[in-house]
């Protein structure tokens, strides 16, 4: 690849980051994400490191762009907010392309640079998702072809692993190119045969979900009246209640009154006020007029007002079982319902918020994470979510049950309780750290390396 030119360079880099955007919504092709980034570890490899970096800030520049148009609805009235974004996601690209290209010109034998290459890729994605401020866990290779067998081994960050170490052995010559297609084989059929959807036993709990925006007070409490005589719990999305329920006498005497009536439990998005200005946002869980249980955000969201982030992560014990209530964004990340699961929560109940103004492809985006989630612990998960997805989802990641996008409704939908720890949950969350640290470590020595030798060359010169 040493000899390729600059322009067939910028043709792969470029096709790689329109055909992965197509991997995503809207229109979520998501069985290309085996091949999609192969282009540009083709396009990256042999070049040096600065030539690296420039293609990949580009790739990163057109596949951020695409991928997350729906920033420009979410800042009304700042639409040019995209560009700074995209250049800040961009900016990781051109890291690894940087580095990749350092790993391809360092070492021989191709079996060599892909390992390096995928940890270094791992390494950058853990920075880009989980350390960096921003903190963006969207439109990874693992998030977009979707949950599989692997989830409950080492969740979607080892999805992401081993999609770029197939790719990029592929991008090698010999054994290794066949070795990388027959993983990347491997890869996709753990997600074409991931278990068909889950069928409840007769001890299974009804749970009825509300998707609402721009409904308040009684009125949303009442949604769920059709349904609710059949529920063992009525969910109601996040911030369905913006004042504090529990200050708020009318309402709480409301939601008491509707429990007892139905005999089920509720759990609805509030808020816990501190003062006139602080509060948390609170995944509340009442029975009859007992409050059970609550979650504070533990996840805010960046550049809006989403209240104190809570610290802890505890289930709720009911006469329903254990079950935890991660609010929206909790759910991007694998901590909050790992370490649910960890102290016994038996399923997930998950109030959310995703705002119509936001659009169907921000929406379809994120309920995505959501499946990852329930494969990761191997729990059920039913989400409320304001405008969509409101979704029912089983231990295996399938969506087996959702309403419409932007319209409100009521989604009624029976789940399971489930015990047992899947190796993700007890050990393999780690996995990305530990590659996390290996993919650091042997670039900081490749670097070092590198600059030492030239050091070496300039004295002897």
């Amino acid at each position: 690849m040493q000899g390729m030119n600059l322009t067939l360079r910028l043709i792969l880099v470029v096709a790689s980051a329109l055909l992965a955007s197509t991997v995503f919504a809207p229109l979520s092709w998501w069985f290309l994400a085996v091949v999609a980034w192969i282009p540009l570890f083709l396009g990256i490899q042999g070049a040096s490191a600065k030539v690296g970096g420039r293609l990949a800030l580009l790739h990163g520049v057109i596949y951020f762009g695409i991928t997350m148009a729906w920033i420009t609805k979410v800042f009304v009235g700042m639409s040019w907010a995209i560009v700074p974004l995209a250049f800040i996601m961009a900016f990781f690209s051109m890291f690894f392309g940087a580095g990749y290209a350092a790993l391809s010109t360092r070492y021989q034998k191709g079996w060599l640079v892909a390992l390096g290459g995928a940890c270094w890729w791992l390494a950058v994605e853990m920075v880009r998702a989980e350390i960096f401020v921003l903190k963006f866990p969207w439109m990874t290779p693992g998030v977009g072809l979707g949950p599989g067998w692997i989830s409950p081994v080492f969740g979607v960050y080892g999805i992401s692993f081993f999609i770029v170490l197939g790719g990029m052995l592929v991008a090698q010559q010999g054994k290794a190119r066949i070795a990388g297609g027959v993983l990347l084989v491997a890869m996709l059929l753990t997600t074409i045969l991931r278990p068909s959807p889950y069928k409840v036993g007769e001890d299974g709990l009804r749970v009825v979900a509300v998707q609402a925006e721009g409904v308040y007070g009684d009125n949303l409490i009442q949604m769920a009246d059709p349904l609710a005589g059949e529920a063992d719990i009525v969910l109601y999305p996040e911030y369905g209640f913006t004042v504090d329920v529990r200050q708020t006498k009318h309402l709480y005497d409301s939601f008491a009154e509707f429990s007892r009536k139905h005999d089920a439990l509720m759990v609805f998005g509030t808020v816990t006020k501190l003062d006139q200005e602080r509060f948390y946002n609170t995944a509340l869980t009442m029975d009859g007029d007992q409050v059970l249980g609550e979650h504070y955000k533990n996840h805010t969201v960046h550049f809006f007002n989403d209240g104190i982030a809570g610290t802890e992560a505890k289930p709720v014990e009911t006469r329903k079982g254990t079950f935890g209530t991660p609010i929206c964004f909790d759910c991007d990340y694998e901590d909050t319902v790992r370490q649910m699961t960890g102290k016994g929560a038996e399923y997930f109940i998950v109030p959310s918020l995703d705002a119509k103004h936001w659009g169907l492809q921000e929406h379809e985006q994120h309920a995505e994470l959501f499946r990852h989630r329930a494969a990761e612990n191997g729990r059920w998960m039913m989400v409320a979510s304001g405008s969509g997805m409101t979704q029912l989802i089983d231990p295996y990641g399938n969506r087996v049950l959702s309403l419409p996008l932007m319209e409100e409704g009521i989604l009624s939908g029976m789940l399971e309780k489930r015990k047992g720890l899947t190796f993700f949950t007890r050990a393999g969350w780690l996995f990305p750290w530990i590659i996390l640290v290996v993919g650091s470590a042997w670039m900081l020595w490749l670097m070092g390396s590198y600059y030492g030798q030239k050091k070496a060359k300039k004295i002897g010169s």
